[in-house]
């Protein structure tokens, strides 16, 4: 490995760990998948195998390490890091999870290196966990999109994605190089409202749900009841205080509930909106104000 350091020498068993990626970065849209990262570490006392040196692959000053000033006196950088932990679920295979920022740098290596890790680890399956903004309102259930290296698998676990051609994530290429290795991939991501600016933890519960499911790994998803709550509490305040923003969500659910009808063989049906759907920036905008307002 040219750059990620071993804690500790890897050893394969059985069963062989399930590699799982969530990253801050590109794609972690309302933080979706680091909040589901963040549930099942909290669930299974990691214990941390290998990092990443962080001056090997950060930018400082896109991601600058966080600083505690206490009455003049200076703690320790955070430095942002890129790292490998083994959860042991109760039940299911372990994860081997990686998690951290998002590189700005040596993106080809570090995939590389996780890969040899992969091997070492008698792994043969990743799952990604993510999410991207999309035109969908927070009125309805997250719907999840999926890639993967099998055909069945996108079938079965989430919406294929669509065609489309977009800058990519770290992520995504870890994804494609696990692929080309010959590992089974999975890609689960979470379509986010687009007017949501900060956590959306619906997102991260659909997630955990859908990942759940096909690893048989036990999750406690009550722990995100009270801050879904609250974040659909807010939602909805904003909406039914701006009749702006009102009438874009109704636009949203009626494209989402056509959609779903294509999808269950229904007959195809025309455009459902009176008018072109405005940005996501514009309804977030619309919100914010909204709930500054609230606020003041």
């Amino acid at each position: 490995m040219n750059l990620l350091q071993l804690d500790q020498p890897p050893e394969a068993s059985s069963p062989a760990p399930v590699l799982v990626a969530a990253l801050d970065g590109w794609t972690d849209a309302g933080s979706a998948g680091t909040t589901a990262a963040q549930v099942l570490r909290d669930a299974c006392e990691p214990r941390r195998l290998a990092a990443f040196p962080p001056d090997t692959l950060y930018d400082y000053r896109d991601r600058r390490p966080l600083l505690e000033i206490d009455k003049g006196e200076l703690g320790q950088p955070q430095w942002p890091e890129l790292v490998v932990e083994l959860l042991e679920p109760t039940a299911g295979p372990p994860l081997a999870l990686i998690s951290g920022g998002e590189p700005d740098f040596a993106w080809q290596s570090a995939g590389a290196d996780l890969v040899a890790l992969a091997r070492q680890l008698g792994a043969t399956r990743y799952v990604g966990l993510g999410s991207v903004p999309g035109p969908v309102p927070h009125t309805r259930p997250t719907p999840l999109i999926s890639t993967s290296s099998s055909l069945e698998l996108r079938e079965r676990m989430g919406q294929p994605h669509e065609q489309v051609v977009v800058p990519a994530s770290f992520q995504v290429v870890l994804e494609t190089q696990f692929q080309d290795a010959g590992l089974d991939t999975l890609g689960l991501w979470a379509r986010v409202p687009h007017y949501v600016a900060g956590e959306y933890p619906a997102a991260a519960r659909a997630l955990l749900e859908r990942f759940s499911s096909y690893l048989g790994t036990p999750v406690d998803l009550s722990v995100l009841d009270e801050e879904i709550s609250d974040n659909r509490e807010r939602l909805d305040l904003a909406a039914d205080g701006s009749e702006e923003v009102t009438d874009h969500i109704q636009q949203l659910e009626e494209l989402h509930d056509a959609e779903l009808e294509r999808a269950d063989g229904a007959e195809e049906q025309g455009p459902m909106t009176s008018g072109p759907l405005p940005s996501g920036d514009e309804i977030a905008a619309e919100v914010e104000r909204f709930l500054r307002g609230k606020r003041e």
